[in-house]
């Protein structure tokens, strides 16, 4: 994959950013990280990177506003721990801010798995539309400063949100509404643009696909809430502000961002640089890492252009394939992605050696596990092809011994990634998180 991320704002936007730095939880973000940190950078926001076991120390002492990506909630809260999870709450209840997008919004939220930080779970499965993403409108209502400078109606993207069963209740009022599909919004493996034209039958639909379908569950229900808690507040977004590319919702993100610093300073201060937290790894990475890690790239670039050629997959954008349904796409768009940054920040901190270099064993194993991965991953392919020829391929569910052993080796047996794909995808958080934290 030759592509690059890029953000590409059709204006230029109207707020800028000059606080202090906010902290940013890592762990377990992965391609939303890194659009995030990206978005962030481009935006000219100030940040430190943190991880779980920072947060747990006290770091969130240091700070006044504190940003959690996307990703699946379960692996955040796994690397927060019990400790992790109080420092957060103390921060918030003492005055401090909190904004979560998508598994950062989730997490917040008190139906497990959570944090239990608001009064407010997610909407049950049963009920919300699953399976829905890219562009779509969203509505204020009153003059909350997210819409500063703004229209009353923006586009936004979301990518495979829950939703949240809110109801009115005191400290707490949405920021946003859907109101309607965007340009390019899907549903499942549906472009709504394409099948809405032909007056589709959902009911019927979702008899076959066995999930809900209909936009209408969408539509009219919170998108972005705030809930004030002790002296601080949440803003908790299901659409990713952070999108490159997404002017207006970029707009809304420094809007946010500006807001909750100047209400955490009425109760918290903290210097305008706080110090970063220690490394594990330091120095620069040797050429031996380097072609280590230009290896893996090759290996993952080998499996996606296997997918492609087989019909799974295409890429959508420069960091998101589109898939086929009943296979595990996600996890393989994150691992190209991510991949692919690697190697972009590992090249950029590449240096003489002095000694030893600390990156080459951590990186030799994670070129086995890839290795080992990308060649199970086309044999579990293939058998995935068969079974879906033969009509009986989900995603979760019991498809063959074959398949179902597979599956279970590479993924686990949950929504959220087990098996070596979480090995995989742990060792990759821990690299990157210490190559942003380099400095040399």
């Amino acid at each position: 994959m030759n592509q690059t991320v890029t953000l590409n704002n059709s204006k230029a936007l109207s707020a800028s950013r000059d606080g202090p730095p906010i902290a940013f939880l890592w762990d377990q973000s992965l391609v939303w990280g890194l659009i995030c940190r990206r978005t962030l950078r481009e935006l000219g926001v100030p940040f430190h990177i943190l991880s779980g076991s920072d947060i747990a120390r006290g770091a969130l002492g240091q700070y006044r506003v504190l940003l959690i990506p996307g990703g699946w909630a379960a692996h955040k809260i796994r690397v927060l721990g019990n400790a992790g999870r109080k420092q957060i709450d103390r921060f918030i209840v003492q005055g401090g801010s909190y904004l979560g997008f998508c598994g950062g919004a989730g997490m917040a939220l008190s139906s497990p798995p959570s944090l239990e930080l608001v009064p407010f779970e997610r909407m049950p499965l049963s009920e919300r539309l699953p399976n829905s993403s890219g562009q779509v409108r969203i509505r204020g209502i009153g003059n909350h400063p997210a819409w500063k400078d703004l229209p009353e109606e923006i586009s936004v993207s979301i990518w495979w949100p829950a939703q949240f069963a809110w109801q009115p209740l005191p400290r707490s009022f949405p920021v946003g509404f859907y109101t309607s599909p965007g340009t390019d919004f899907w549903i499942a493996d549906l472009p709504l643009s394409d099948v809405a034209a032909h007056q589709v039958q959902w009911k019927e639909w979702e008899k076959i696909y066995g999930i809900n379908l209909n936009p209408a569950r969408l539509l009219g229900q919170p998108a972005i809430l705030e809930v004030r808690k002790g002296k601080g507040r949440l803003v908790l977004s299901y659409p990713h502000l952070e999108t490159p590319g997404d002017s207006q919702a970029n707009q809304m993100l420094l809007n946010v961002l500006n807001y909750l610093d100047r209400e955490a300073s009425k109760h918290l201060h903290c210097s305008h640089d706080p110090p970063l937290p220690p490394q594990t790894i330091t120095g620069p990475i040797g050429d031996e890492s380097i072609n280590h890690i230009k290896s893996i790239k090759e290996i993952v670039d080998d499996l996606i252009a296997f997918g492609e050629r087989h019909l799974f997959w295409y890429w959508h954008s420069p960091w998101l394939l589109r898939w086929q349904r009943g296979i595990r796409g996600l996890e393989y768009s994150m691992l190209a992605v991510t991949v692919q940054f690697f190697q972009e920040i590992g090249s950029s901190k590449a240096g003489p050696e002095h000694g030893a270099d600390p990156w080459l064993e951590p990186i030799k194993k994670l070129e086995q596990d890839v290795g080992k991965f990308c060649r199970q991953a086309r044999a579990l392919l293939l058998e995935e092809k068969l079974a879906a020829h033969s009509g009986n391929l989900s995603k979760l569910g019991k498809v063959n011994e074959r398949v179902d052993s597979m599956r279970s080796f590479l993924f686990g047996d949950r929504m959220n990634h087990g098996g070596l794909c979480r090995t995989i995808f742990d060792d990759l958080d821990r690299l990157l998180l210490q190559l942003l934290r380099q400095s040399f």
